[in-house]
């Protein structure tokens, strides 16, 4: 079906889908790069732990990203840069862009007309929806033991 897709695509709509793969491959390692790197600046290893699942799964979705990248025949942009000591801040920003992408995914899922390509962003979608509540939690158990509101 995802061949079948492709070859129907005219050469300006294979660009556009092959840049928005592109941006969510980048967003994707970007947001697993800043919780891998929090995940080693906790003192607490039960956060730990929920930190480095969510990485993996965000590494995951990078890696099903980059194939569909190279089925439309591109190559996948480099890894992004991150800030040389990322913070909490950053941290907090990637907690938003969970929110966020879950809708993106789903409504480029919604209009994604290959099969293959919905169901990928609307499992991403899933995925995305239990880092976001996995984050939330993290996020609330450190500011209970920080004292921080």
């Amino acid at each position: 079906m995802w061949a079948d897709w492709l070859k129907r695509l005219n050469p300006e709509q294979k660009e556009i889908w092959l840049k928005l793969l592109e941006e969510r491959y980048a967003d994707e390692l970007r947001d697993a790069a800043l919780v891998e790197d929090a995940a080693e600046k906790l003192p607490y290893e039960h956060l730990k732990k929920t930190l480095r699942r969510i990485a993996a799964r965000e590494r995951k979705h990078a890696e099903w990203l980059r194939a569909k990248i190279r089925e439309l025949g591109g190559t996948p942009p480099p890894p992004p840069r991150l800030p040389a000591a990322p913070t909490w801040k950053e941290v907090l920003e990637a907690f938003e862009s969970e929110k966020a992408d879950q809708v993106r995914y789903l409504e480029e899922a919604y209009g994604a007309r290959d099969p293959g390509l919905r169901e990928l962003f609307e499992r991403i979608q899933r995925e995305e929806e239990e880092n976001y509540r996995e984050l939330l939690s993290v996020v609330t158990r450190m500011e209970s033991h920080t004292g921080s509101s």
